[in-house]
């Protein structure tokens, strides 16, 4: 298990990277949708896309703020080591003795007061897979945890050459004296509700819900459509 070693100036660079290099270029619009506003807390996240952690760390530069720690597969972090500096610490769910360790570590920063985000599917899922499966490490850390929130992405092309983006955040409350397997259920199926949500968000369109985080400065069909206009017959 690896920790993490935050450095804020390496997660201002990066952002600004990730920000003008990647999203706005290949994404229209990030939309983002509060059903409940996050506090600093644990956070649970579902899990469609390898662009899911990036727009998780925008939207946590551009509005969130909680100066989080994320869980990690520890082969993505052996592959980009990088992102221990902006907080991400590992975990090998290969080896249980390495999911207590990273658990722990979990716990300990929760109980600090720090933010702490997973991806309980543990691993890219289609985001139209039903139903979800999450690791149970994600119930067990409900209870160290002073607040609880949901997060669910879908990524939908609409009238643009690129997808946009839609993030909506819910309150998750768990119960005391609730059994595990019990609270784990009932999380499995809040995270599946709010999942459910923003598909209907996007295939409706209805982006009035919605704060517009990002989008890019010139949608390239408005590009495209000037060249064909000034293209002779």
């Amino acid at each position: 298990m690896k920790e993490a070693h935050k450095n804020r100036l390496a997660e201002s660079i990066f952002h600004s990277y990730v920000d003008h290099a990647l999203i706005r270029r290949h994404f229209h619009r990030v939309l983002y949708r509060a059903d409940d506003l996050p506090l600093p807390g644990l956070m649970l996240a579902t899990h469609g896309s390898w662009w899911d952690g990036m727009i998780l760390f925008h939207l946590d530069q551009t509005c969130f703020r909680h100066d989080p720690y994320v869980m990690i597969d520890h082969e993505g972090l052996a592959r980009f080591p990088f992102f221990s500096r902006l907080g991400a610490f590992s975990i090998d769910r290969s080896s249980f003795s390495d999911i207590k360790k990273s658990l722990q570590y979990a716990k300990e920063q929760l109980l600090s007061g720090s933010s702490v985000w997973m991806f309980p599917q543990g691993e890219e899922r289609h985001q139209e897979e039903r139903p979800l499966h999450l690791a149970s490490g994600a119930a067990h850390l409900t209870r160290h945890a002073e607040s609880v929130f949901l997060v669910a992405f879908y990524y939908s092309y609409g009238h643009e050459q690129q997808p946009d983006v839609y993030v909506r955040t819910r309150r998750f409350e768990p119960r005391a004296g609730e059994r595990t397997g019990a609270q784990a259920e009932r999380l499995t199926a809040e995270l599946t509700a709010l999942y459910d949500d923003v598909r209907a968000d996007a295939i409706a369109e209805r982006i009035h819900h919605y704060r517009c985080i990002t989008t890019r400065r010139e949608p390239l069909p408005a590009r495209t459509e000037r060249w064909l206009r000034a293209l002779r017959p």
